[in-house]
């Protein structure tokens, strides 16, 4: 039979570049030997694709499938059978077919095998071993004399059957061997790249290939045994170094399993004379995604191609994202813009920017990345921007009178992990005409409280607070985020710090620390609290700026004073929940730095109610605001007994309120000033770190103390002042914040307050 042989020649060396090797293809014959076809219904033609497989050809009247087999007339040795029946011109006796049959030899030694019986539509056909075990080339074309075929017509029936019954019988292994061992060598894979879709592009050159969409297996680095089914979309087109031997091709491969283009090493096809092997070439070309559309834009006026499918799924690929922005290129009126875009740390994308499409052209807008691809005008929210309608208002007359729409902006948050944006992500705008336009967009890398505060900064109030930007953007948002827990960093002490003593202050702080350096010379002044052992922790760059002041401070006034930085602080409740790890002592006193003693003797009393609790209680005071209006004074889970919620019921109203009002038990307690003992805390899991605020922040550590069986006490006889912070602009952070935080407090606990109140109860 005739085989073609590729034979390597040196190309010349041009301008001191070695380029790849030419290939002259030379035709060679090879002769198969011939054994005598088995005519009689009883005797079978056989070859053993490995030690466990056997490939058996008979005549039969066995059907096309599955079928069981036994070996050597023992039941025990049962094995299924995959069979390809074979259509013929001429049946042998009582209507019989050729078939072709793949069996696992289930422990028998192939020495000792003799006969194969098979059982299909209620009968057994039995059948000797007479004929092999022959080479598997020379099996295919004696079977293909039984069924006046081809060699290749029988391998290619055979293995549309094993890939037909994969599940059943590792049929895919098993096409996988013998498409290894009857395919020609046919060329070399030359050039390869990967797209942002996981489509990879092919460029080489082959004799056999056709253009068009085929069928191929590719084998990998990863695996060589196995073989990945895909599909190869590839057009053909002449090369002068070839000598109209062989062409050149280049094609897009989409495959069923994820593949890399660095892992593919072979690719096999089914030829017009049977299956083929293109190698990839050990000095091929690796493309960058943004390289491979110039080079199929380069290719495609000289590319033979059907004229259905192929050449519009590589005239698509041409069009992809190549780095470059598009849109403004476009001589329609649409036009997009970026006002910010942030990644947020465990929390996906955040991006807030306009559209200009007055005309409708855009079909969709995605958002792509590395291993990403969201449509966004699905979910997005929009909002009015009449600024963009003034300054395009030339490109469409649908921008001015009446009747135009201004509803351009947009917001949106984009679900996703962090590795799966990659370094190069980008906006594809496709249009309605079946064209696509692209924007790179440029991510910085923000926080999820940083992120909000910039929203609030560049939105319309109304915009920012609406429940559709709430539920639909900002909420799973939050819930995708997740901050690390703070971590204790250096340590500083000054003055006599004792390493254990009963009682000791721990305050609390966020990027801000001016008034802690205002409340230490507080401290000093008061006789008790000058002897106490002061905690203090926040955030490690801000600590570490103020260090040389805290010193000065400590060692002016005589401070026994320990200094802690910590990582991943987003509130003063995190630098809190790390101070209380290092604090001296086991009942520890939790302050913010905006406290403001109402009246000197405050710890005293504090502490005097806590030992009247025997230390095995959370004692809070009550704190004021600074027109001396009611900020907290005790939390009760409240309502109606379906939709239990936890209130404060003295919230702005007068001081004089309280005269009279005696300490009792609450079921939520505020750590922006308390008592409690250290352990508490770190047993009931720490702080939640799905808040932005520390209100319910708060109030969600004191309910899991609750369900730990920690109670909590009001003492309303204390008073601390805490004055509302920020103004303008931090205003609608802090009610964006506070909207944010009741939603995630209710998803939280809506479901246990019932219990612990009944618990309370």
């Amino acid at each position: 039979m005739n085989q073609l042989v590729i034979r390597e020649q040196a190309r010349s060396v041009q301008d001191g570049n070695e380029p790849l090797p030419a290939y002259q293809l030379v035709d060679t014959s090879a002769s198969q030997p011939e054994k005598s076809v088995p005519l009689e219904d009883h005797a079978a033609l056989f070859t053993l694709l490995d030690r466990d497989t056997l490939l058996l050809g008979a005549r039969g009247d066995v059907l096309t499938g599955g079928a069981p087999a036994i070996l050597n007339e023992d039941p025990k040795t049962s094995t299924p059978c995959t069979v390809a029946a074979l259509p013929c011109r001429q049946s042998g006796a009582e209507g019989k077919i050729p078939f072709v049959g793949v069996l696992s030899l289930k422990n028998v030694q192939p020495g000792d095998l003799e006969r194969v019986t098979v059982r299909s539509r209620g009968h057994s056909h039995a059948y000797v071993l007479k004929h092999g075990p022959m080479a598997l080339q020379a099996f295919l074309e004696g079977v293909g004399k039984l069924a006046s075929q081809s060699g290749a017509d029988v391998a290619n029936s055979l293995l549309d059957a094993l890939i037909t019954a994969k599940a059943n019988y590792r049929g895919l292994d098993i096409a996988a061997a013998i498409i290894r061992k009857i395919a020609r060598k046919d060329g070399f894979v030359e050039m390869l790249g990967a797209f942002d879709e996981d489509e990879l592009y092919l460029q080489g050159w082959t004799k056999d290939l056709p253009a068009g969409t085929s069928r191929v297996f590719v084998a990998t680095g990863n695996d060589r045994s196995r073989l990945v089914q895909s599909e190869l979309t590839c057009g053909r087109f002449e090369r002068k170094d070839l000598a109209g031997k062989a062409h050149g091709f280049c094609g897009l491969l989409s495959a069923e399993n994820l593949l890399t283009a660095e892992g593919i090493i072979q690719v096999f096809y089914r030829g017009r004379n049977g299956w083929n092997s293109i190698d990839v070439h050990e000095r091929r070309s690796l493309l960058d995604g943004r390289a491979l559309p110039a080079q199929i834009r380069a290719l495609l006026p000289g590319l033979s191609l059907p004229s259905t499918g192929g050449r519009e799924k590589l005239l698509a690929a041409s069009q992809r994202f190549d780095g470059r922005e598009t849109v403004s290129e476009l001589e329609m009126p649409v036009r997009l813009g970026i006002d910010f875009s942030a990644r947020i740390d465990a929390g996906g994308v955040f991006i807030c920017g306009w559209l200009l499409n007055p005309e409708d052209r855009v079909a969709c807008v995605l958002f792509r990345g590395k291993r990403i691809s969201r449509r966004l005008d699905e979910t997005w929210i929009t909002q009015l921007r009449p600024d963009v309608s003034s300054a395009f208002e030339d490109l469409s007359p649908f921008l001015r009178g009446m009747d135009a729409s201004h509803r351009h902006g947009f917001l949106v948050h984009v679900a996703c992990e962090p590795d799966d944006i990659g370094d190069a992500p980008y906006f594809e705008l496709v249009l309605k005409n079946g064209h696509s336009a692209y924007v790179p967009v440029a991510l910085a890398q923000s926080s999820l409280r940083g992120t909000l505060k910039k929203l609030v900064s560049t939105l319309d109030p109304v915009v920012a607070q609406s429940a559709s930007v709430i539920e639909t953007q900002l909420l799973p948002m939050l819930q995708a985020h997740s901050a690390p827990e703070p971590t204790v960093g250096k340590v500083t002490d000054f003055g006599s710090f004792p390493d254990i003593c009963p009682t000791s202050v721990v305050i609390g702080l966020d990027e801000t620390i001016d008034r802690m350096l205002v409340l230490l010379p507080l401290f000093a002044l008061d006789p008790f609290l000058r002897e106490m052992p002061l905690v203090v922790s926040g955030p490690a760059p801000s600590i570490a700026e103020q260090m040389a002041e805290i010193r000065r401070l400590a060692e002016f006034y005589e401070l026994k004073l320990r200094i802690v930085q910590v990582s991943h602080v987003e509130d003063k409740l995190d630098a809190l929940q790390a101070g209380l790890q290092v604090a001296p002592s086991e009942a520890v006193v939790c302050m913010s730095a905006d406290l403001v003693p109402r009246t000197s003797g405050w710890l005293e009393q504090l502490l005097a109610v806590f030992e009247e609790r025997k230390g095995k209680q959370v004692v809070a005071p009550t704190l004021l605001y600074e027109d001396e209006t009611i900020r907290w004074a005790g939390a009760w889970i409240d309502g109606e007994d379906d939709a239990p919620d936890l209130k404060q019921h003295y919230v702005g109203y007068p001081r004089r309120t309280l005269q009279g009002v005696k300490g009792s038990d609450v079921d939520a307690t505020t750590f922006d000033c308390c008592i409690l003992p250290r352990a508490f805390l770190g047993d009931a899991g720490g702080f939640t770190r799905a808040y932005l605020g520390t209100d319910e922040k708060s109030f969600d550590a004191a309910l899991k103390l609750r369900r730990n069986g920690v109670l909590s006490y009001w003492a309303p006889e204390v008073e601390m002042v805490l004055p509302e912070n920020g103004a303008g602009a931090e205003q609608g952070w802090r009610r964006l914040s506070a909207t944010l935080d009741r939603h995630v407090f209710d998803r939280l606990w809506a479901g246990a307050l019932c219990d612990l109140r009944e618990e309370a109860q």
